[in-house]
């Protein structure tokens, strides 16, 4: 009898360590932050295979993270696609500039993003290990799944930064022009990256 209750008890005392450990691993902390937009920015890279590429940035219009130990959780990053500029030089440029700008109003057109109708584009955080994060990104309305390689990840008290880059499939989104030029063929892959700086949200 007294090896019953030795044995009953030595039983509830494992149990109730593996739920304490249970509930330590649930516990950790996740922690909300804001993005400066301000001091975050968009890069993004198209090219026309083995002729020429265009680069340029796009601005953030909003964004937020969620980080648990050191890894992000959780977050999305809304793009203002009407801020598209091109800053590759003199391939595309005259000396007033007005090919950079004729370049400019035609990304916005229906034969790339449609920006009259599609303004943002978004994308949203669904899980991530250190190095990669899986989401889904938003263009002209069309929602697929895609992975950031993160780079360059801090996390301290004042806040959290890192670079991220993904290679997205214009064709799957709709942005679907095909060059003028009959041998020149424009690369379906269109690179864009993240870096973004935020601080602990209020």
């Amino acid at each position: 009898m007294n090896k019953s209750i030795f044995a009953a008890a030595a039983i509830a005392l494992v149990a109730a360590s593996c739920s304490n450990s249970a509930e330590e691993v649930v516990a950790t902390e996740t922690v909300a932050y804001t993005v400066d937009v301000t001091a975050s920015n968009v890069e993004w890279k198209g090219e026309v295979i083995g002729v020429y590429g265009h680069n340029g940035t796009v601005k953030l219009a909003s964004g937020n993270v969620e980080v648990s130990d050191s890894v992000l959780v959780g977050g999305t990053f809304t793009i203002d696609m009407t801020s598209i500029w091109p800053t590759d030089s003199a391939s595309y440029k005259d000396q007033d500039g007005g090919r950079a700008t004729d370049l400019v109003a035609h990304l916005t057109t229906d034969d790339f993003f449609g920006i009259d109708s599609f303004p943002t584009a978004t994308f949203e955080i669904v899980s991530a290990t250190t190095d990669k994060v899986s989401g889904k990104l938003t263009v002209k309305g069309v929602t697929v799944d895609e992975e950031l390689e993160i780079t360059n990840m801090t996390v301290s008290e004042s806040g959290v930064s890192f670079t991220g880059t993904l290679v997205f499939d214009r064709q799957k989104h709709g942005v679907s022009w095909k060059h003028f030029v009959k041998d020149y063929v424009l690369s379906d892959d269109i690179t864009i990256t993240f870096t973004v700086v935020a601080t602990p949200a209020a």
